[in-house]
């Protein structure tokens, strides 16, 4: 699962929001001295918040961080594989009947935060609070589906949510936690609850402002227990403190240490104002994961935020940074990178791919009204969806922007399967996505117009006859993508409103009905039958667009909690594509080809194409 202290089910939502400024001077070694023990790695993004599990926080900049710092049950490998991670513990099955399905998760004794506290499988009680929307009703911390709750989390509305019955059960000695389903569940190794360091959260409630005496933590976390069972109204300034306190503008000396407890390989130490790097410290009580290495160890990693695509591949060459991973390259930075003897450089496809959304509803939690061209269902609404994406020039994008890094890209007809899989091809023949890749761009704008016509006789090219905001990241790639849609889908009598955001998932980005088109990424967490669920259920995490559909809720729901046959999920996909296509809320892209590049004398990177990507393994990295 995802490595974050606040680390939800994986499964709860098979994707990771992607988009895609400044340096912060960092005192280290030249490149390839001997004696260098820091690694600097590039961030495309910006790095906002230090709890990745809020729906604001939920990006993969904010992951990478979490994924330094926390370590869970499991973690994908860079074949992919899930790798069962037992220094941290253990999980099994411990009753599987029709309607009484449980799983017990044992926490490796011995381990403990970096502030010396024990862990436990109290540790793991968080999970249920930020993924049980029973439990967050029941506590009065609200109802994830109708208003924004205490715990502003991703991890409500998911597989654990909808099939979770009762509270886990801790065992005697607190090492293991027993959680009980109501049916057998697929992918049930991705359920597993991840670490939070709970004391620390009574402790800020509180009011404490730094690390704390091993007696004073032991009476937090007891607290925490009986909080828990008892459903305390503590739960809700704590909830507060989970979804708003770890968003930080800078870490220093005045930073309360509360806040970067870890169980990871590293501690972070400190931010520069604006948050322009992140600079983390080897963990000296790190025993929850695969020992680190010992030989020409990395003492300090520093996440730097380079945001201009020609800066950080310089900053690479220059010896600024020493890691370089970029799901958003263009051509010209591979060919910068390829012709700097020193780097190594993979370009490959990742778990990332792009996708074009259009508005149909207010955001899940959001009360500003979207009242846009594509609102609702009517048959106008329809036509003018229909129309902005027939207009879309996928395969110009393509061939433009996207062949030049990575000669075989095509473009992307479904979120469920990638490209060359049976799979993939079965949905695409029968969903009807043809339409977007049948005939000339030109016969498909025409096609586009036309149906602009029916409600604006007069539309033509340039007409400006139906105005769309349209929200995307403000990156080189990102901008020429939106250009070349702003310049078809105008010929089609559209009036295109472009809004290159520097922070995309900010208050007014892509979750604001004041935008009627959104593009930016998905990163897949994780290989399972619920890949893209959360993105089509109508209170999906990843659903920001008011998209719903009963049909397609009851698919989405059968592939997050039923046992199918490979036939049977097929199925249900392309079930659900053709209800999705025919509603035309929008459409996949292109899968990202993605650039990692780092210095020769670092060792150990492999880079994964799912969950933690290119730090999954950073205990194996040395010089």
């Amino acid at each position: 699962m995802k490595a974050n202290r606040f680390t939800r089910m994986l499964a709860a939502t098979a994707v990771t929001a992607l988009t895609v400024s400044g340096l912060a001077a960092v005192g280290i070694a030249p490149a390839g001295a001997a004696t260098k023990s820091t690694v600097t790695i590039l961030s495309t993004g910006d790095i906002s918040t230090l709890n990745s599990g809020t729906n604001d926080g939920n990006t993969t900049y904010n992951s990478q961080v979490g994924a330094l710092t926390g370590m869970g049950f499991a973690y994908y490998d860079s074949d992919p594989k899930l790798v069962m991670n037992t220094a941290f513990g253990s999980m099994k099955i411990v009753k599987k009947l029709p309607k009484d399905f449980q799983i017990q998760y044992t926490v490796k004794k011995g381990q403990v935060w970096s502030d010396g506290t024990p862990i436990d499988a109290v540790d793991l009680l968080l999970t249920h609070v930020v993924s049980s929307s029973k439990y967050s009703i029941a506590a009065k911390l609200g109802n994830p589906s109708d208003v924004t709750p205490s715990f502003d989390s991703v991890g409500y509305g998911g597989t654990y949510d909808e099939h979770v019955v009762g509270n886990p059960v801790l065992s005697a000695d607190k090492m293991s936690l027993t959680v009980k389903f109501d049916q057998p569940l697929p992918d049930w190794e991705l359920l597993a609850p991840g670490p939070s360091p709970v004391h620390a959260l009574e402790l800020m409630h509180d009011g404490k402002k730094g690390l704390q005496s091993a007696a004073v933590n032991a009476a937090a976390k007891a607290r925490f227990v009986a909080d828990f069972n008892s459903k305390s109204s503590r739960l809700k300034k704590m909830g507060d403190i989970w979804t708003n306190g770890y968003v930080v503008t800078k870490i220093d000396a005045s930073t309360n240490k509360l806040l970067l407890i870890s169980n990871g390989g590293f501690i972070v130490e400190s931010a520069p104002a604006g948050m322009s790097s992140v600079t983390l410290v080897r963990n000296p009580k790190y025993t929850s994961g695969p020992k680190m290495q010992t030989k020409n160890p990395i003492n300090k990693v520093v996440i730097k935020v380079i945001k201009d695509n020609t800066a950080a591949v310089q900053a690479l060459r220059n010896g600024d940074i020493d890691v370089y991973y970029n799901t958003l390259p263009t051509a010209a930075d591979k060919t910068a990178l390829s012709a700097d003897s020193s780097i190594v450089v993979a370009t490959k496809v990742a778990g990332n791919y792009s996708h074009l959304d259009l508005r149909v509803d207010t955001a899940n939690g959001k009360t500003d009204d979207y009242r846009g061209p594509f609102a609702g269902n009517s048959q106008k609404a329809k036509d003018l969806r229909h129309a902005f994406l027939l207009a879309t020039p996928r395969q110009q994008m393509v061939d433009t922007l996207i062949k030049p890094v990575s000669a075989t890209a095509k473009t992307m007809d479904t979120q469920f399967a990638f490209t060359g899989s049976a799979e993939y091809n079965t949905i695409t023949k029968g969903s009807g996505v043809a339409q977007y890749t049948t005939g000339t761009q030109a016969e498909r704008t025409a096609k586009a117009l036309a149906l602009v016509k029916k409600y604006y006789p007069s539309a033509a090219s340039g007409s400006d006859s139906v105005t769309v905001h349209f929200a995307h990241a403000n990156t080189t790639l990102r901008n020429a993508l939106a250009a070349l849609i702003k310049a078809e889908v105008e010929k089609a009598g559209f009036r295109v409103v472009d809004h290159a955001y520097t922070d995309l998932f900010g208050e007014n980005g892509n979750t604001s009905s004041d935008n009627d088109v959104t593009m930016y990424g998905f990163g897949l967490g994780s290989i399972s039958q619920a890949n893209s669920t959360e993105v089509y259920k109508s209170t999906g995490s990843s659903n920001v667009w008011g998209w719903s559909s009963d049909s397609v809720d009851e698919l989405m729901n059968s592939l997050q909690g039923d046992i199918l046959t490979p036939a049977q999920i097929t199925a249900k996909r392309l079930a659900a594509d053709k209800i999705i296509i025919s509603n035309y809320w929008g459409l996949p892209l292109y899968q990202n080809p993605t650039i990692s590049a780092y210095n020769k004398a670092l060792k150990g990177i492999d880079p994964a194409p799912l969950g933690a990507n290119i730090v999954w393994n950073y205990f194996e990295w040395h010089y």
